[in-house]
């Protein structure tokens, strides 16, 4: 028995999927901890729909209108329906009505909208489950896909989770780590299409349903289902056509192509039925059937994504009014410049999709009108900026990973790497702390350098939620159980792979 657990023990820090777990058991439980509830009218409109979804069978939320502090609706003359894409409510549906089953939580959420509902916690569950999800993707991309040591890919694995915004969102119940777990999935499916000669077609429908799904959670991700198709079209445009490719791998691809496509139909037909009974039409999207008195932008397209990149850009970046940027919030994130030449060195076909992803989200989303709301932060760039984060894991692999630390110069490295890291995890924690519904405020400081008193103050105010942590650890190792005994088992199986935390420098 004591031999079993030391396998398990070893198992879990020296395998790629056991560090992948234990990163979505930390993120998630950290996000899970900070939930207050329901802090405005963007996730009071997505909540409102999770409510109608599950205790009504309808999308009309006209009973809920008061949580989106009438404002962030849509109607269409007579009923009112959230003005979000459905895709974040449709996720954390299945949650929520999961605790009408499941043991309430002990601890009431300070909630700004429906605080008397104790289920509330289930709802917003989601984007910290979400989260994790992302961070173990993103992880298992930079061990699998570019091949990076396990010290590099943890390291920026925490940085991300914890050093950008994705901590915040992963949160509340907006929608921006649910469409950072679905760009995630599909780029991780892809990647390992691309390593196959044949596909498999339940993978290529999982890629299907995942890019298909992608604009139900923000309209936008459009772009992405355009991009990544765009490149999955060249892997078979490159083999189909061989002359050494047999008609056995041909048919593959036939099959495969077919899969993707029934699997990217299943969520888009749904997202045009949903547009018809709403709003009257497959392309009336929920964004344009609001006040416009209140939301002019919102009137077309055009007005939408009016703002000028040249003013975006800077702000989404660094600064502008009361906006804080990526570098400004997560300056951390600098180090992804002096690894973008490593990165194009190592897979040069990769490192342009990326790019490419992140540059044209950047400007869509600096176009857009309303990229500095009230929320004094850059979080457009949340679903994506995990791709500018594979460059940083690249300057740690290739700069600070098997450097000896007993000079200067890696001393100093030492210094910069870690203290970015320190301040960027710093500047989420208080930018959480200020932010709606958290109301943390400097008058009640002691006026003392670290006393107990305030440091309490300061994390009882962010991590509201974590006397129920034990709820999510009853689900949560259901789970990961689970897959610990089913990755165990393909361990026994399969030929032994030297993944443990490398410190080897790889050409």
């Amino acid at each position: 028995m004591i031999d079993r657990i030391k396998s398990l023990q070893s198992w879990l820090v020296g395998s790629d999927t056991g560090i992948a777990l234990l990163l979505f058991w930390l993120v998630s439980s950290v996000c899970f901890a900070t939930i207050t509830g329901v802090t405005s009218s963007n996730d009071g409109s997505h909540y409102a729909l999770v409510r109608a979804i599950v205790e009504r069978g309808s999308f009309e939320i006209s009973p809920y209108l008061s949580f989106t502090e009438n404002q962030d609706y849509a109607f269409d003359g007579e009923r009112c329906f959230s003005d979000r894409p459905p895709g974040t409510a449709l996720l954390a549906a299945p949650v929520y009505a999961l605790s009408y089953v499941s043991p309430l939580p002990a601890h009431r959420l300070p909630s700004k909208h429906d605080p008397e509902n104790p289920r509330l916690v289930y709802a917003v569950a989601t984007a910290a489950l979400a989260a994790g999800g992302v961070i173990a993707l993103f992880f298992l991309t930079l061990r699998r896909h570019f091949e990076l040591s396990a010290t590099a890919a943890v390291l920026s694995s925490l940085a991300l989770a914890f050093g950008t915004t994705m901590w915040k969102y992963g949160s509340v119940l907006y929608s921006h780590a649910q469409a950072a777990l679905v760009i995630w999935l599909a780029l991780y499916l892809l990647l390992e299409l691309e390593k196959r000669e044949t596909p498999a077609w339940p993978q290529m429908l999982a890629l299907g349903l995942t890019l298909g799904f992608a604009p139900l959670i923000e309209y936008t991700n459009v772009l992405v289902t355009g991009v990544m198709v765009g490149y999955l079209a060249l892997l078979p445009a490159r083999r189909f056509f061989r002359t050494t490719t047999s008609p056995e791998k041909r048919c593959s691809w036939i099959v495969g192509l077919s899969a993707l496509a029934i699997g990217a139909a299943l969520p888009l037909g749904f997202l045009l039925i949903y547009n018809i009974l709403n709003f009257g039409g497959p392309l009336q999207l929920s964004t344009f059937h609001v006040d416009t008195t209140l939301w002019p932008h919102n009137t077309s397209v055009i007005t939408e994504f009016g703002t000028s990149p040249l003013v975006g850009i800077p702000a989404m970046l660094f600064y502008d009014g009361n906006n804080q940027g990526l570098f400004l919030l997560s300056p951390i994130a600098l180090l992804g410049i002096v690894g973008l030449p490593a990165m194009f060195r190592y897979e040069k076909r990769r490192a342009i999709l990326l790019m490419t992803l992140f540059t044209l989200l950047l400007i869509v989303m600096a176009s857009n009108a309303t990229y500095n709301p009230l929320t004094n932060d850059s979080r457009y760039i949340t679903p994506f900026v995990g791709l500018w984060f594979v460059p940083v894991g690249f300057f740690i692999d290739r700069y600070y990973t098997g450097k000896s630390t007993e000079n200067l110069p890696s001393i100093m490295l030492s210094l910069l790497l870690y203290g970015l890291l320190f301040l960027s995890m710093r500047n989420q924690l208080i930018h959480i702390a200020f932010s709606w519904n958290y109301d943390f405020s400097l008058e009640s400081l002691r006026p003392m350098a670290t006393p107990l008193d305030n440091i309490t103050l300061l994390f009882g105010t962010v991590f509201r939620n974590a006397a129920n942590l034990p709820l999510l650890w009853l689900f949560e190792g259901c789970g990961i159980l689970i897959s610990i005994i089913y990755s165990v088992f393909r361990h026994k199986t399969q030929p032994t792979k030297n993944t443990t935390l490398s410190t080897q420098k790889r050409t």
